[in-house]
């Protein structure tokens, strides 16, 4: 059982130390990174000292291995509902817990050196050391069964409401943390000497595997990058290959302890002889990793992904061609057949003034809104790269709703803004965002022809800022919000359907996101999202 336990907590220092590290140098600044790295650090801590404590035979010497392992494991609990608070962008609504539990996790680890925490060090099972729980090791048992519980809760409550991708990334999450905490429960009994071993601890690293799937499936760290695949491929393929080395070591040590040779020739051809009956178990490790986590090598996983990436977009682009097509015959025949009506007309009526006056004005007009509708097109076809300058968004955004003064004034529609950051500065091309900013305005206006409230605000988050623009307006159809952004879709009387079009694409571009939640009869919201 300490073999096997020993085993355990080298294979779990080194999956967390590692995909820890990697998830932190992917993004040191985004928070969601920076929580989950600290969570692993401190698996690591209890990971590396329990192994420690387990290869060591002085009594002094382990006691104090076997503090700093249940201090490190104190910390688990609160580092754990940080990162899931992040994950699933909730931090505010449970900041006042995760501060008490950190105080907490402080208290029990300044009594970890002391009695209060392990009581005395006692043989139990096959260990030579197992520690007897103090008074303030309850806390942390009641913390480790509280918090980690209510952290997994409130990430299967978010996954309930959440679609896909974000489902099946925080599903993984659940079920690597869930068997990591069922693995780590079986470590609590002994120290009340109730004689049930830590027989689950092997399961610890099955988290590091999920939450690995879901990063490189799934994108769950905003990692997607096909080195950063290799790399974790390759920290696979490590650890079997570590557990496999483990398992020929213990192995030859067994047999030599049975037959009782000492001769390091005898040794090195018996080792030989079990690495080659443990190949083929290798081998299916590593191809059941392959097939399950990979569907493939992370090689053939790229080429069949960028296949799939070049075949969305043609489909895409030939639904586009399709879309635009289909609009603009609609478009271009409404105003054409006054066109046609007064061609037809004006041979014989050459000599009716009124009739010349009324018509000259009707054929402008028409002529300027097929004008307008091309040079819309255009910018919606072939919209320009991006000019890129560091720019203050949020000036951006004052000066756009000060040019449309007079039809918010006409409309009676009330502005409040709300921005973190005033003076943030961000790269953005000036003119585009401002066009982008000015189509939402002027939908939001159109949809409260007898006043309203239209609310804008700015956080920042993960290196973006999110500007929400929400307005009190009619509100969109079920039916009809998927298709806001699509080219010429309209339920407006004069619309072309190519504003929120035009939009899409300028933030696209800016390798941003936009987003419509809508209510029928309670308004519109639309969540813009750009690299800060």
């Amino acid at each position: 059982m300490v073999i096997f336990d020993t085993i355990c907590a080298f294979l779990n220092f080194i999956t967390s130390t590692v995909c820890g590290l990697f998830v932190l140098l992917n993004n040191p600044k985004s928070k969601k990174n920076q929580t989950f790295c600290l969570y692993a650090l401190f698996v690591a801590l209890w990971a590396g000292f329990r192994f420690l404590w387990l290869t060591n035979n002085t009594e002094i010497i382990t006691l104090q291995y076997i503090r700093i392992c249940l201090i490190s494991a104190t910390f688990i609990p609160p580092t754990f509902l940080h990162f899931s608070a992040y994950l699933i962008n909730e931090y505010k609504k449970n900041s006042f817990l995760i501060k008490f539990i950190y105080i907490l996790a402080i208290f029990i680890s300044l009594t970890g050196f002391s009695n209060l925490f392990v009581d005395k060090l006692e043989p139990l099972l096959s260990f030579n050391y197992w520690p007897i729980a103090g008074p303030t090791f309850s806390l942390m048992w009641l913390e480790y069964f509280l918090i980690i519980p209510y952290a997994l809760y409130i990430i299967y409550q978010k996954y309930k409401l959440v679609e896909y991708p974000e489902r099946s990334k925080l599903k993984y999450v659940f079920y690597g943390i869930l068997i990591a905490y069922l693995a780590g429960s079986t470590d609590f009994p002994l120290c009340y000497k109730i004689p049930i071993p830590p027989f689950a601890n092997i399961l610890v690293p099955f988290y590091t595997i999920f939450i690995t799937y879901a990063i490189l499936k799934y994108q769950l760290m905003d990692i997607n990058v096909i080195i950063k695949k290799s790399l974790i491929y390759t920290l696979l393929i490590t650890v079997i290959t570590i557990f496999y080395l483990i398992s020929i070591f213990f192995a030859e040590h067994i047999l030599q302890s049975m037959f009782g040779y000492k001769s390091l020739f005898v040794s090195i051809i018996s080792a030989t002889f079990i690495a080659l009956a443990f190949i083929p178990l290798r081998n299916f490790i590593q191809n059941f990793i392959e097939r399950t986590f990979f569907k493939g090598s992370y090689i053939q996983i790229a080429e069949e992904n960028e296949l799939l990436r070049q075949e969305v977009i043609q489909s895409e682009r030939m639904k586009s061609i399709a879309i635009l097509a289909s609009g603009m015959a609609h478009e271009i025949k409404n105003p054409l057949t006054p066109i046609k009506t007064f061609s037809e007309q004006l041979p014989s009526r050459l000599d009716d003034k009124e009739f010349l006056l009324k018509f000259s004005k009707i054929i402008n007009k028409e002529v300027e809104r097929i004008d307008s509708l091309v040079q819309e097109l255009l910018s919606f076809a072939k919209p320009s790269t991006p000019q890129l300058k560091q720019v203050n968004i949020h000036q951006l955004i004052d000066q756009t709703l000060d040019f449309l003064n007079n039809e918010i004034i006409r409309h009676k529609i009330k502005i409040s803004t709300s921005f973190e950051n005033k003076n943030a500065l961000i790269n953005i091309d000036h003119q585009q965002i401002r066009q982008a900013l000015l189509n939402i305005f002027l939908n939001a206006i159109d949809a409260m022809p007898i006043g309203g409230s239209l609310k804008i605000d700015s956080r920042f988050h993960d290196n973006n800022i999110i500007i929400t623009v929400a307005d009190t307006g009619c509100g969109i159809e079920p039916k009809d919000l998927p298709h806001i952004f699509d080219p010429f879709f309209t339920k407006k009387d004069h619309g072309t359907g190519l504003g929120l079009s035009t939009t899409y694409e300028i933030i696209k571009n800016h390798q941003g996101k936009i987003l419509a939640e809508s209510k029928l009869g309670k308004g519109t919201t639309f969540k813009i999202e750009l690299p800060a």
